[in-house]
């Protein structure tokens, strides 16, 4: 039986296989430096500009980046998107088809597996080059299977689920994820996608019937997670990762709800639903960052934005939200973040002897009113 990308690709692995691409997508992140590099744009309906980080612009450099994108999408004739947050839960929940293949310059474009599609995250100057000619060549790699048996406990999240996958993954550097996960629903299978780039993957795809024996994980045995600080970007996939009970006491100063691991309208609806009867700890700042705009007014007309103000929180305009270095919701000296944002490494969130840690939105409310892991 043929893997995933074995047939997504046309080739078996071990093979070169030279494709065209569906989307290839860049944003204010780090891929936004691809746009130096990109003499012409090969097909301009092809190439999506997002900006989806630094929303509004929390700096001047940030404004720079915007302008610079804006001019280049129009000098190009490129898609250009703005205000609709977080780009890949955009493209993930209203552009891509199961079969399409998206490339980027980021590091979660193993979300769009979720659908059935292919996200690839790629080098900027090979970035740049896909985008000036639609054409990307790979050696097409192997797979390996995850089954995901059980139910979580009522305290424990997918998100707790996707971290104990990464301690125990082994072996999957540079190949692809197959997860078998018939429990999951839709949001929960793009959780777990997104995060398996963090194992150094090549990508993550849902499907029903796996190609290889599977590894099992029995989410019965799941324990709410955390993940620790780490010292620079470059081994935030080497961030530690334990069970949450280990710093358990540790005095926090601020909680984050947002992206695509937290602030869709399924985190909101369950940190909503956290809130009843509870008391924002005095001087704790919670902030609130919806993923989309659809989740934003699907929040608004469900009452959640309110209630999140009414506890005490700070809304922020959707997007990622997940690296701030300037800006609202950045932290001060000596602070500590616990997050739902994927990262964990020293500026990530402003100061560089600022702590973050990510945990599930169920363990960032618990702090809320705590102020305590």
């Amino acid at each position: 039986m043929s893997t995933f990308i074995e047939r997504i690709l046309g080739k078996e692995a071990g093979s070169v296989a030279t494709i065209m691409a569906d989307y290839v997508v860049i944003n204010d992140g780090i891929s936004n430096a691809a746009v130096d590099e990109i003499s012409a744009v090969g097909n301009q309906e092809k190439v999506w500009v997002i900006h989806d980080h630094d929303v509004p612009t929390g700096s001047t450099e940030a404004a720079g980046i915007l302008r610079k994108n804006l001019e280049f999408a129009t000098r190009n004739g490129c898609h250009y998107v703005q205000a609709q947050g977080v780009g890949y839960q955009y493209m993930l929940n209203d552009i891509i088809k199961p079969g399409e293949i998206i490339i980027g310059g980021g590091t979660h474009g193993s979300i769009f597996g979720a659908k059935k599609a292919l996200g690839i995250n790629v080098s900027i100057p090979e970035l740049a080059r896909i985008a000036e000619t639609g054409r990307y060549s790979v050696i097409v790699p192997e797979t390996v299977s995850v089954t995901l048996t059980g139910n979580l406990q009522e305290s424990v999240s997918v998100m707790d689920a996707a971290m104990d996958f990464l301690t125990k993954a082994s072996d999957v550097k540079g190949k692809v994820i197959e997860f078998g996960c018939p429990s999951l629903d839709d949001h929960q299978k793009a959780v777990l996608c997104s995060m398996a780039c963090m194992t150094g993957a090549y990508a993550a795809v849902i499907v029903e019937e796996q190609s290889e024996q599977a590894v099992v994980l029995d989410l019965t045995n799941v324990k709410p997670m955390i993940m620790m600080p780490c010292a620079s970007r470059s081994e935030q996939d080497q961030a530690k990762i334990a069970e949450k009970s280990v710093l358990e006491g540790t005095e926090l100063q601020a909680g984050q709800i947002g992206g695509y691991t937290g602030g869709t309208i399924e985190e909101l609806r369950t940190a909503a639903g956290l809130i009843k009867d509870k008391k924002l700890a005095r001087g704790f700042r919670l902030s609130i960052c919806p993923a989309t705009s659809k989740d934003y007014i699907q929040a608004m007309e469900e009452g959640i934005i309110t209630k999140f103000i009414d506890y005490g929180a700070q809304i922020q305009a959707p997007g990622d939200h997940s690296v701030v270095t300037q800006g609202a919701g950045a932290m001060g000296h000596n602070e500590k973040l616990l997050t739902t944002g994927l990262y964990t490494f020293a500026g990530a969130m402003g100061c560089e002897d600022a702590e973050v840690y990510t945990a599930s939105v169920n363990s960032v409310i618990a702090a809320s009113y705590t102020k305590l892991i």
